[in-house]
């Protein structure tokens, strides 16, 4: 495990001083082995300790505040975010910071042709809204034995592949994504369609995939958790000023 020390410069800002220090404390800084850097990542670097990179952190909070103020005018226009995560270790945080934004996630798979192929996709995921509306309503009642019992496989299905997904009534104003490497599809669906991407980008990627690059460890969840609780922060934020 590489440490890292907190440093303190009296000519910042408290603001800026204690958010390093959050930083530091949710490992923000810990990055992959340098055996595995992307060359394009090494300008957000500030060294290597035990064959680890660590992470400029100076360069990761002006990166968290630039797409935090983004975050805070999607949410002041009321804007459509979908949340993507779909490593085991963030599943969980990325699922919960989308329903803090009340936004729809992915989680457990990349869909694909969900962006470019929407009308499709929108087209089943409004079906499957239809079928668990009969279901509740009792309506399936009327069919044969059979036929219910194939209802039902459709509809759990359905419901593993649009988990996350059921309150979707449009495509995303953006995406926010934690391990872009992970998701390069989604970043290619995203690029063709000019929705902008605020990404958790480790030091294994290409800091390219992302409009908005926040270096930092995606495979700790401490240093996911902490950025993503201070995006759902910057998107809220216009509901505190009221």
């Amino acid at each position: 495990m590489i440490k890292a020390e907190v440093k303190t410069d009296p000519d910042l800002s408290s603001n800026k001083n204690q958010i390093i220090k959050e930083m530091l404390e949710a490992r923000v800084y810990y990055g992959h082995r340098s055996s595995i850097t992307n060359p394009k990542m090494k300008p957000y670097i500030s060294g290597t300790k035990n064959n680890f990179e660590v992470i400029d952190l100076e360069k990761t909070f002006e990166a968290l505040e630039k797409s935090k103020k983004f975050m805070e005018e999607l949410g002041r226009q009321k804007k459509t975010l979908l949340f993507v995560g779909t490593s085991p270790i963030v599943r969980d945080l990325v699922k919960g910071a989308a329903e803090k934004t009340r936004s729809p996630y992915l989680v457990s798979h990349w869909i694909g042709g969900f962006l470019t192929n929407f009308k499709t996709i929108f087209g089943r995921l409004k079906y499957f809204r239809e079928l668990k509306a009969k279901e509740a309503a009792g309506e399936l009642q009327k069919y044969t034995k059979k036929e219910q019992i194939n209802f039902q496989k459709e509809i759990q299905k359905l419901s593993q592949l649009f988990m996350g997904l059921e309150e979707c009534q449009g495509l995303p104003n953006a995406l926010v994504i934690v391990n872009v490497k992970m998701h390069e599809t989604a970043v290619r669906e995203a690029r063709k369609l000019k929705i902008p991407i605020i990404g958790i980008v480790d030091t294994d990627s290409d800091p390219r995939l992302a409009d908005y690059v926040i270096c930092a460890s995606d495979h700790i969840r401490s240093s996911a958790n902490y950025l993503l609780n201070q995006l759902v922060s910057g998107y809220n934020a216009s509901e505190g000023e009221k």
